[in-house]
């Protein structure tokens, strides 16, 4: 009865162990085209999933099935390899997640920075042109009547005038190029789980630097009261 209790226990403790890096890798898999700003944060998310599945797999699989197993040297250099590798990723990812952050989460958002391109290059065609007309008219005209190339001037003036006033609003936003994005369930999910990991590690470095100190103390009281 009491080694069902500790197998039911076991069970559960992996189940829930196992589903984090599970999300993990639906969640990579789902999105993986969904944060163009930063492609690299669904792959890490799959990557860092399979990584942990595969370390925790060698660490209680041959516990699992053989007990007695005393180990040796290729499970432990894997497993050490797996740990670098697992290390290294959790870097990188970490370093990619938090130089985009806060990214655009809407994915249909332009940039108001950027300059419009399109409206800008039929204004700079219709000056052109009419910067081209405008020497051959003088020299045919201006000779004859210099009040003929005065009205000349001021129409081509209210002509550009009226081009400029053309490019409504509407047709500027049209041609206004998107921000890239990324999606807000994979990004703040990758936030947040390397977040976690920095934090448990943050108090687990905290305690073990704590309890070290603690023994050194108590050493050396000891050793002062003994003599």
């Amino acid at each position: 009865m009491a080694g069902n209790s500790v197998m039911f226990i076991g069970g559960c403790v992996i189940l829930l162990v196992t589903a984090f890096p599970i999300v993990q890798i639906s969640l990579g898999a789902v999105y993986i085209y969904e944060c163009p700003v930063a492609p690299v944060i669904p792959v890490y998310m799959m990557v860092y999933g399979i990584l942990a599945l595969l370390v925790m797999g060698l660490f209680v699989l041959p516990k699992l099935l053989c007990p007695a197993w005393p180990g040796n040297t290729i499970w432990t250099l894997s497993i050490l390899n797996l740990l670098l590798l697992y290390f290294i990723v959790f870097i990188y990812g970490s370093y990619m997640i938090y130089s985009i952050y806060p990214p655009n989460y809407n994915k249909n958002a332009t940039d108001p920075n950027s300059n419009f391109s399109a409206p800008d290059n039929k204004l700079s065609l219709t000056l052109k042109n009419q910067n081209q007309i405008l020497p051959n008219l003088n020299q045919t005209w201006i000779a004859n009547n210099n009040q003929t190339s005065r009205k000349l001037i001021q129409s081509l003036a209210l002509s550009n005038k009226a081009n400029v006033e053309h490019l409504n609003p509407p047709q500027a936003r049209q041609v206004m190029p998107a921000m890239l994005h990324c999606d807000q369930t994979v990004y703040l999910f990758a936030f947040w789980t390397t977040t976690v990991v920095y934090v448990f590690a943050g108090n687990a470095l905290v305690t073990l630097i704590c309890l070290y100190g603690f023994m050194k103390m108590t050493n050396m009281l000891s050793e002062r009261f003994t003599i």
